[in-house]
Order: structure tokens, then sequence, then C-alpha cells
């Protein structure tokens, strides 16, 4: 292992309980009565285009996907930056300071903005430790195809192979995996692992993996 690659939301920031509390309200404030009519977990891992997408087409929204799309990272987006705390997921950043302290290069790829990834690592403090960063707006295909892994590879100077991924949601392990990259699984305590399985390892907390930490590298 030469490099960690990190998703940002729900692996880093613990970011999804204030998304969707914030999409249902923009939801209802669109006229749409029943806004958990979609469930969380089909839009999970999905880009701002498929979630939007996914949501015009089950509300029947007289909008354009672009259009609905462009509104809710805007209104998103705004909703953050009015927040003093930004929720970290437990011993995340342990975890990263140590891979930091061992001298692995890190690096983001999250199919976010770069605006909304580079606000999350200010706010929690994180920003020195992630010089790399690979957006959603920097690829073509999106997860689970393999091209935000494989570009944050490129810009970290480091053969995919030797790359380890720390995701948690399916199609970021299917992307990974693509990439042709070890994969850890972070699944915590609410998830359903059960869609992790083709990860190398699935961890349920942060604080207890830095214990198994080594400066040869991760246990995958």
């Amino acid at each position: 292992m030469q490099a960690v690659i990190f998703d940002m939301d729900g692996v880093i920031v613990d970011s999804e309980p204030i998304f969707y509390e914030h999409l249902q309200r923009f939801l209802l404030d669109r006229g749409v009565s029943e806004p958990t009519l979609v469930s969380h977990s089909r839009l999970k891992g999905l880009n701002s285009r498929k979630m939007s997408q996914l949501l015009v087409d089950s509300y029947a929204l007289d909008v354009t996907v672009e259009d609905f799309s462009a509104q809710l990272r805007q209104s998103y987006f705004t909703h953050l930056c009015s927040l003093e705390n930004i929720p970290e997921i437990p011993g995340v950043a342990a975890f990263v300071k140590q891979l930091h302290t061992f001298g692995y290069p890190l690096a983001i790829a999250s199919s976010g903005s770069l605006r909304r990834i580079t606000l999350f690592l200010r706010k929690l403090k994180l920003e020195p430790y992630f010089p790399i960063i690979a957006c959603g707006d920097d690829v073509k295909h999106p997860k689970p195809a393999p091209d935000i892994f494989l570009l944050a590879a490129e810009r970290l100077g480091v053969d995919p192979k030797n790359c380890v991924v720390v995701e948690d949601a399916e199609n970021g392990v299917v992307s990974a995996k693509a990439a042709g990259m070890k994969c850890i699984a972070y699944g915590g305590s609410l998830h359903n692992n059960d869609n992790l399985l083709a990860a190398d390892l699935i961890v349920e907390d942060f604080e207890a993996f830095i214990d198994v930490l080594k400066p040869s590298g991760l246990p995958v």
C-alpha cells in the first residue's frame, strides 16, 4: 500500500442525516406531500444528476433534471455554510492523522462538488491532510465506474493497484474494485453491510481500527 483514498459523505463527515433532513424540506417546499416516498437507501451513493433524475421521475416534478439538481445543490450548500458544526464520523480524524504520521499520501474521491468537499474539510480542520481531491465534476462517468478513483490515483502519482480506498456505499466499493484497488468499507452501526461484501475488509469502528494500523500498511 502506497496511498489511501477516502470517500467523503458517510466516511469522513456524517452528512447524511443533514442532507436527508434538508432534502425533505426542499421537496416539501416544491409541493411534494410525501417526501420520504423514495427511501434513503435508493439515493445512497448516487451522484447529483442520478439522484435528481430519480427524484424528478419519482415525484413527477414539473422541472428539468438539470434545474432541480442545480437548485438542490445550491440550497444544500447554503444550508451547510450556515451550520456552525458539521459532525464527523467517530474516530476518522484520528485515523486520518495516524495515516499521515506514517507518511501515506491521502486523497478524497467523492461524487460531491469541490466547494462542498472543501467546506467539509475546512470545517473539520482536515484540509491540510488532503492536498489531492477528485470530485464528481472531474469525471464523465460517476461511481460505480472506476473513473474517479483512477483520477485520484493519477493525481497522487501512485499506481492504482497500490492504493487502498475507504468507502461506505455499494457503488463506491464496486468503483474501487473496478479500479483495481483494495477497498475498506466502513459499515458503522446503521449500515446494511450486506451491500458491502465485495470490499476486502469491513470495519464498523474507526477508533478500534486505529489499533491495528502499522507503519507497513493497512491489514488488507
